[in-house]
């Protein structure tokens, strides 16, 4: 008599079955942190990037200078902002949003942005390095259409908050600063937004590999295919100061830099002494022969300035000017 065999379960399928549960739960309760962006989304703001700079109450003013300058003087109401804090930690990627674009845009929630809000972003202009440009350039990225933005000291006649010392003496005010301060209004509080989703417009960006394959296909001469997109010719701006273009400023690495056809047209050109964009920057640009129909990558050693000067060829209606983040920084580093 042939005796019946019991059929066994493989002794690490209960425990298998166990882990794959716990796993499957804490993956159902787990949201993905980085965006990853299906579907293509143009600008609609470039009209306001031209508009006039209104500071009302319906209006984020988001201060893009030093921690220290935003305590000396500021305007009523405003939060400060600083654009490396939403950008990779790297030295040679500081140029590069931040990878958790969920996490940039809470960060925003809480400034009181939205992509529904009408920003302005002020700065220190030709006496910084685009700062301002680089956070209107990341909340266009984002999905913040309305945003503009311009000097800080061309506003400064319009109502500020100067900062008030104390006396060296003493912890108390004397009757002067006392009677300046009173005179303030008193600033309502930062209205903090829901947690919102970013929409990305990636058109504003330049990857590694368009910029490389630009190069390559030698795409300024011959219209190019990116990814599937339509075949056009490009165009590459590198907007440093001409003589960090001419490998006389900047050091060895600046001389290293290869020759990869690009135009010089430094930065501080783009803008009037208000740090608007400069509409007769696009008349000079098209006598180069960069017409807006043309995909224009915009290059600096980090990512701010060029951030800047791509909001402005927004501006002039360049609709697919784009901004290589990574700068020569990236580009020389690997």
């Amino acid at each position: 008599m042939t005796k019946q065999k019991t059929p066994t379960r493989p002794p690490n399928l209960t425990l298998f079955c166990g882990v794959a549960v716990v796993v499957l739960i804490m993956g159902c309760q787990t949201r993905p942190t980085v965006v990853h962006e299906t579907a293509s989304r143009s600008f609609g703001g470039s009209a306001a990037l031209l508009g006039p700079i209104v500071l009302d109450e319906n209006v984020v003013i988001a201060d893009a200078r030093s921690a220290f300058d935003y305590s000396m003087a500021r305007v009523p109401r405003s939060v400060s902002i600083n654009w490396a804090s939403f950008s990779e930690p790297e030295p040679a990627k500081r140029g590069w949003l931040q990878r958790d674009l969920f996490a940039a845009a809470r960060r925003l929630a809480r400034l009181g942005i939205s992509p529904e809000s009408k920003v302005v972003v002020l700065g220190l202009g030709a006496d910084g390095q685009g700062e301002e440009g680089r956070i209107a350039w990341m909340l266009a990225y984002l999905g913040v259409e309305n945003v503009r933005f311009g000097r800080f000291g061309s506003i400064k006649s319009r109502l500020t908050t100067e900062a008030i010392q104390l006396s060296s003496e003493s912890d108390t005010l004397d009757s002067a600063a006392k009677d300046l301060r009173s005179a303030q209004p008193p600033e309502r509080a930062t209205v903090v937004k829901p947690i919102w989703k970013p929409e990305v417009v990636s058109s504003l960006i330049v990857s590694r590999e368009e910029i490389l394959g630009a190069i390559d296909n030698n795409a300024m001469e011959k219209p190019w295919s990116f990814q599937g997109a339509k075949p056009r010719l490009y165009r590459l701006i590198d907007t440093r100061s001409e003589s960090e273009y001419l490998g006389k400023r900047g050091g060895l690495r600046s001389k290293l830099i290869p020759n990869i056809s690009v135009l010089n047209v430094p930065w501080k050109e783009f803008f009037d002494p208000d740090f608007r964009p400069l509409s007769e920057t696009a008349s000079r640009l098209h006598a180069i022969n960069v017409q807006p129909a043309h995909r224009v990558i915009v290059i600096d050693n980090d990512g701010i300035a060029s951030a800047a000067v791509t909001m402005a060829l927004r501006a002039f209606g360049y609709s697919d000017a784009g901004c290589f983040a990574g700068g020569y920084n990236d580009l020389m580093s690997r």
